[in-house]
């Protein structure tokens, strides 16, 4: 995975994520590999917690999602994370609702576009 490949991807801030990681390219590209692994094992265990409507996991999965995109300069997915988390803790399951189809696409857009750069 080249960086600049990765500077090409919407959402994707490379020099904040190079930042975050001691302007280590190695390691940065190493952390967006574990990141891509994450977020596709988030979009089933979101997918399960909607339909259960098990909002305070989604809430915690959503928290977890936003640290991690945060480390890699991901700021759409950390930024729409925030939200859901944030609805979660206040159990405003409109918000929760309104947004979730939308974060499911952007992870799941996200995640596809990093791991054909991998």
């Amino acid at each position: 995975m080249s960086i600049a490949a990765l500077a090409g991807i919407s959402g994707i801030d490379t020099t904040q994520g190079l930042t975050n990681c001691m302007d280590d390219e190695d390691l940065y590209t190493s952390v967006v590999g574990m990141f891509v692994d994450q977020l596709i094992d988030s979009v089933t265990q979101l997918n399960l917690a909607y339909e259960a409507q098990d909002w305070d996991n989604i809430g915690k999965i959503a928290h977890s999602i936003k640290g991690a995109a945060a480390s890699v300069g991901a700021f759409e997915i950390q930024q729409s994370s925030a939200t859901i988390e944030h609805a979660s803790k206040q159990y405003d399951i409109d918000v929760i609702t309104d947004n979730f189809a939308s974060f499911i696409t952007l992870i799941s857009t996200t995640s596809t576009a990093l791991k054909q750069n991998l």
